[in-house]
C-alpha cells in the first residue's frame, strides 16, 4: 500500500480507540487553535514527507486543519491528503460540526482533498451522488489476544455497565440510565460525566455504582466491559461503536440502537443486540434480559459474524488507501 499516515487529533477521544486499531501508521498532531499549533503541524507534516511519506489522511477536519491541507497542497502537489468524516448530518445541530463539514465539502470542490471516506452508507450514497469523490469505510475493532482479561464471574445480581463518553443530547444518556429500573435484582455500573446523573439515579431509586472512566482509551474501557454480565450502548445516532466491539469481543454481550451499517450479513445477531427504540427503557430492559438468557448464542453469533466482517472491514480500508 501506499507509505500513508492517519493524523488524528484530541477532540474525539472515543473515535480514536476505532480508528487508531484499524490503521497501522497514526500520528497525533494537534488542533489548530494557534499559529503555534498551526506551524507546529506544518513542521511535522513536511518532516514526514521528507522521510518518504506520500498520502496524509486526517481523521475529520478539526479546526484549523483547513489551512493546513491548503499550505500542504499548495507546496506539495502530488501528496495526496484524504479525509475521514466523523460527523453526520444528524450532528450538524453543533455549529463546530457544522462549520468543519461544510469546510470539508469545499475543501473536496476545490481538489484540495482528493478524497472523502464516510463511515455510514447512507452518507457516502448521498454525498457520491451529488458528485464528490468519496467511498464507503467500514469502521472496525479488534481486541488482540493480549489484552483479553477474565470477564465477570456469574452471581445472583445482574451488573449492567453503561458508559457514555461524551455528556451531549445525542448519546441519549438518561433514557439508558433508566433501564435497570425494570431489572430486578440488579445494579448499575456507569460512567459519571455529570452530576444530574447522579440526581436522576437517586430520584428513580436505582442501584448503582459510580464507575468513572479517568481516561477514555481501549484499556479503561476494557477494564470496566469485564465487571457486566452486559453493557448497554443505545445512543440516538453513532458512526463509531467502541464499547459494542470491545464488549463483544470480550465475550460480554452488547445492546447498541438502531444506528449502524454493521449487521447487513448479520440478521440473526442483530436481533438480540440491537433495539427497535433506543428511547423505550421497558422495551430495551426486556431485550437486555433476552440477551442475558442467550449469551452464549449471542457471542458464538458474534464470533461467526466477526470473521467475516474483519475481511470486508479490511478490505474498504485498504481500497481507500490506494485511492
Amino acid at each position: 500500500m501506499k507509505k500513508y499516515i492517519l493524523l488524528y487529533g484530541d477532540k474525539k477521544l472515543e473515535d480514536n480507540i476505532c480508528i487508531k486499531n484499524m490503521f497501522e501508521n497514526t500520528k497525533k498532531i494537534n488542533l489548530g487553535w494557534t499559529d503555534f499549533d498551526e506551524s507546529s503541524n506544518m513542521k511535522l507534516l513536511e518532516d514526514m514527507i521528507e522521510k518518504g511519506t506520500k498520502q496524509f489522511i486526517f481523521l475529520g477536519l478539526e479546526i484549523g486543519w483547513d489551512k493546513l491541507i491548503k499550505n500542504i497542497k499548495e507546496k506539495y502537489q502530488d501528496i495526496k491528503v484524504k479525509v475521514i468524516c466523523n460527523t453526520q448530518d444528524s450532528l450538524l445541530y453543533y455549529e463546530y460540526e457544522r462549520e468543519n463539514f461544510f469546510k470539508l465539502l469545499q475543501l473536496s470542490k476545490e481538489k484540495l482533498i482528493d478524497y472523502i471516506a464516510f463511515l455510514k452508507k447512507g452518507q457516502y450514497e448521498v454525498y457520491k451522488e451529488l458528485g464528490y469523490k468519496c467511498s464507503y469505510l467500514r469502521q472496525n475493532y479488534i481486541l488482540q489476544s493480549n489484552m483479553k482479561k477474565d470477564i465477570k464471574v456469574k452471581n445472583d445480581i445482574i451488573d449492567i455497565g453503561i458508559y457514555p463518553l461524551n455528556y451531549t443530547w445525542d448519546k441519549n444518556i438518561f433514557n439508558q440510565l433508566c433501564i435497570p429500573k425494570f431489572i430486578g435484582n440488579s445494579n448499575l455500573n456507569y460512567n459519571v460525566l455529570d452530576e444530574r446523573m447522579k440526581e436522576f439515579l437517586t430520584t428513580m431509586n436505582i442501584k448503582n455504582k459510580e464507575d468513572k472512566l479517568e481516561k477514555i482509551d481501549e484499556n479503561s474501557l476494557i477494564d470496566k466491559v469485564v465487571k457486566n454480565d452486559i453493557t448497554i450502548s443505545c445512543a440516538f445516532t453513532e458512526y463509531f461503536h467502541p464499547l459494542f466491539f470491545i464488549s463483544m469481543e470480550q465475550g460480554v454481550p452488547c445492546l447498541i440502537g438502531n444506528t449502524s451499517d454493521l449487521f447487513e450479513d448479520g440478521e440473526e445477531l442483530k436481533k438480540y443486540v440491537v433495539t427497535l427504540s433506543e428511547d423505550n427503557p421497558i422495551m430495551n430492559a426486556k431485550n437486555v434480559m433476552k440477551c442475558l438468557e442467550n449469551r452464549d448464542k449471542i457471542i458464538e453469533l458474534y464470533k461467526e459474524w466477526k470473521q467475516n466482517y474483519n475481511r470486508l472491514a479490511q478490505e474498504s480500508i485498504e481500497a481507500f488507501i490506494e485511492k
